[in-house]
């Protein structure tokens, strides 16, 4: 009985022990799967990626119109949908279920991933033609920041012009070498060999000349062939309004501007208010007060016109929203405007109104969508004229009109005779310039000089002739602008593609192909160069006038000819746009880069995105 007894209680210790040891393997066995990395199946996740990269993220717009909630619940119902039915044999992913370990930066590692097969697709989509590279730098004032933007631009196999964004560089130092590394590294990565350069372009904002000297140089001494370089001559306006921010002054009053522009956009009493008191002036009010531009006014010329014509009204306007209108932000900028209404505004508004109405035209004419360069090139030298002769003569006028302006807005005049007191000027900085010396050398002269200056620069001997020779190729008005003696210099210029005899295969063609397009009917009614480029590859001419052919393709990778397409010009507003909402990091730069290549983008395989990782 005393075994029986024993023997169960026995049993159920053993049971408890067995219990206990199993609870100890489990924990154990927990442990042990805590600790080992989790894993995920890598080809889902890479799909997963590839719907968020082609939606365009949260911080970036498709052009649907709908939130980006809506735009993930509604499209990734999908997306799954097609991914559950979708052919094996078109399927992004190979091969069985294939596990990755989950690490923190997983999402960003393909991103990068998927970012350089994109640029080695965009090398794939050039075939290894000939190219041209646009490199410009995109300033965020609020967040203190900079970052490179590089394109490659080529004619694909339709004869389009193509411009490819390559990446973004954040934060690229302000040195030459920094900015030579980041271009080379970025064509390095993508395959694009140096070899086929032909044609750079800059749009360096705030760099100086030697750096843009030292960046175009380091790319053309490592090409042994022959090819010339182009400045970006396009968006003349907002360089010379850059450039213009040289003089402390002008900076002031642009950032003065932006104050109003925002005052539009975001306080429509202040709006309504300036409408109401222009007409009750007697004034007639410009039909477009509001219109999209650089700033909420038009462009930055159309909106110092403005502000000088209602300068009164704006006044009144802008105590109205200081006193009145009760929000913090609104009254407070409208406050910090009023008290920077000085001599010195003044004094600058007119200025950069009278400088920048004898560019307007010339600007509109370089923006427009087909490039007269024989017309541009003659506005270009009137503008020099009228500069010049504002700076040697204009001073005595100048100086009676911006007295009339301050009297009629009871605006505190200096004494021109007294001594300039440099109240911006480091102590260090002691001057014995009277008023008169400062305004007119330091203010006056000073933004004039700037302005030519950067005329020079943009328009060197060099960048004109190509300008110019280039334009010998338009197709307006039955090829009105063809010459074929400056097309053959034209072709002289690339002595690696054209040999002497090239050049007297090139004549015969050229005299051949002017006479054979201006009898066919498909090659009427076309403007663009790049209309011409296209319909040759439709019609054969290509295959027929291989030698044209080629000068058209030269003449069009170059950056910020008559010839470009200037599709580069909506991709660097849109990553503006998108920059001053967000960081730029290398995350957003992959993502910017996927969603405004997307075609590309979309032929990247899972298989060339894993074996990246």
């Amino acid at each position: 009985m005393e075994e029986l007894q024993q023997g169960p209680s026995r049993k159920r210790k053993g049971k408890s022990s067995d219990a206990d040891a199993d609870a100890d393997d489990v924990v154990m066995e927990q442990r042990q799967e805590s600790s080992s990395p989790k894993k995920v199946d890598i080809d889902r996740a890479v799909d997963l990626m590839r719907f968020v990269f082609r939606e365009g993220m949260p911080f970036l717009d498709n052009g649907s119109g709908r939130c980006f909630a809506e735009r993930m619940i509604v499209d990734m119902s999908g997306f799954m949908v097609n991914m559950l039915f979708q052919d094996p044999g078109i399927s992004q992913r190979s091969g069985p279920r294939r596990m990755w370990t989950i690490t923190p930066t997983l999402d960003k590692d393909i991103a990068h991933a998927f970012a350089k097969e994109t640029r080695k697709g965009i090398a794939c989509e050039l075939q290894g033609d000939f190219y041209g590279v646009y490199v410009d730098v995109i300033y965020i004032p609020s967040k203190f920041m900079s970052c490179m933007v590089l394109f490659a631009r080529y004619i694909n196999g339709k004869g389009d012009v193509v411009e490819r964004l390559l990446g973004i560089v954040p934060e690229p130092s302000a040195h030459g070498s920094s900015l030579k590394m980041a271009v080379g590294s970025m064509l390095s990565e993508a395959g694009l060999s140096l070899s086929k350069l032909r044609g750079q372009g800059y749009g360096l904002f705030g760099y100086s000349d030697e750096i843009f000297t030292e960046l175009k140089t380091s790319i053309t001494n490592k090409n042994a062939l022959e090819y010339y370089v182009h400045p970006y001559v396009c968006q003349l306006h907002s360089s010379l309004v850059c450039s213009s921010h040289g003089q402390s002054d002008v900076s002031q009053l642009f950032q003065t501007v932006d104050a109003l522009s925002n005052l539009i956009q975001d306080c429509p009493q202040f709006t309504e208010k300036v409408c109401a008191l222009i007409q009750e002036g007697g004034v007639n009010l410009d039909n477009d007060l509001k219109k999209p531009g650089e700033t909420r006014w038009g462009s930055y010329y159309e909106a110092l016109v403005k502000f000088a014509t209602y300068f009164d009204p704006i006044c009144e306007a802008l105590f109205f929203v200081r006193d009145v209108v009760k929000n913090n932000d609104q009254s407070y900028l409208a406050y910090k405007v009023l008290e920077g209404l000085s001599y010195d505004f003044a004094f600058g508004l007119l200025l950069m109104q009278d400088v920048l109405s004898i560019t307007n035209e010339l600007s509109l004419a370089l923006d427009g969508k087909y490039v007269d360069a024989g017309n541009c090139m003659a506005l270009l030298r009137e503008v020099k004229r009228q500069l010049q002769v504002m700076r040697d003569e204009g001073w005595t006028s100048f100086l009676n009109k911006i007295g009339m302006f301050c009297s009629d807005n009871e605006i505190p005049m200096p004494n021109m005779g007294e001594k300039f007191d440099p109240r911006l000027r480091p102590r260090d900085e002691a001057t014995t310039m009277t008023n008169l010396e400062h305004y007119h050398v330091d203010f006056f002269e000073k933004v004039i000089n700037i302005h030519l200056n950067e005329l020079d620069r943009r328009f060197s001997e060099q960048s004109s002739a190509l300008f110019l020779l280039s334009s010998c190729l338009s197709p307006q008005n039955s090829f009105q602008a063809f010459d074929k003696e400056n097309l053959i210099e034209y072709a002289r210029l690339y002595q690696s593609e054209f040999s002497d005899n090239a050049i007297a295969a090139l004549d015969l063609q050229l005299t051949a192909f002017i006479m054979d397009v201006r009898s066919d009917a498909r090659f009427r009614e076309m403007n663009a160069v790049s209309d011409l480029s296209v319909k040759m590859v439709e019609t054969g001419k290509n295959t027929v006038y291989p030698l044209v052919y080629l000068l058209l393709k030269l003449a069009l990778i170059l950056p910020g000819t008559p010839a470009t397409a200037k599709t580069a010009s909506s991709a660097l507003k849109f990553i503006d746009g998108t920059l001053m909402k967000e960081p730029c990091n290398q995350w957003i730069s992959d993502c910017l880069l996927l969603f405004l290549q997307r075609d590309i983008f979309e032929r990247v395989t899972n298989d060339a995105v894993i074996a990246v990782l």
